[in-house]
C-alpha cells in the first residue's frame, strides 16, 4: 500500500503542474482545471489514513493539496481580471 501511496502522490503533483500550466496559457479557469484541481489535492488521502505512511508523505500531500488551492486561486483572480485589451478601439484605415 505504501508504494501506492506514494504514486497517488506523484500523479497528484503532475495534476497540479498540468494545471498550472493550463491556467497559464488560457488565462483563467476552465472546466478541465476546475474538475481536477479537487481531485489531485485528495487523490491520495485514502492512501495515507489506511496505510501507516512516514511523515515525508504526508508532508508532500500537504504541499500537493497547498499548490492544487494556490492554482485554483490565481486561476480565479485571472478570471476576475478585465481584459486590456477589450476596452481599446481599432483604428481602421
Amino acid at each position: 500500500m505504501t508504494a501506492l501511496t506514494w504514486v497517488l502522490i506523484i500523479v497528484g503533483l503532475l495534476i497540479v503542474t498540468a494545471c498550472g500550466f493550463r491556467v497559464h496559457r488560457v488565462g483563467g479557469p476552465s472546466r478541465e482545471v476546475t474538475t481536477a484541481l479537487p481531485v489531485a489535492a485528495v487523490l491520495a488521502l485514502p492512501g495515507l489514513l489506511t496505510d501507516e505512511a512516514p511523515a515525508a508523505a504526508w508532508g508532500l500531500w500537504g504541499a500537493t493539496s497547498i499548490a492544487a488551492a494556490l492554482t485554483w486561486a490565481v486561476a480565479d483572480t485571472l478570471r476576475d481580471i478585465p481584459n486590456r485589451t477589450a476596452g481599446k478601439a481599432r483604428r481602421t484605415s
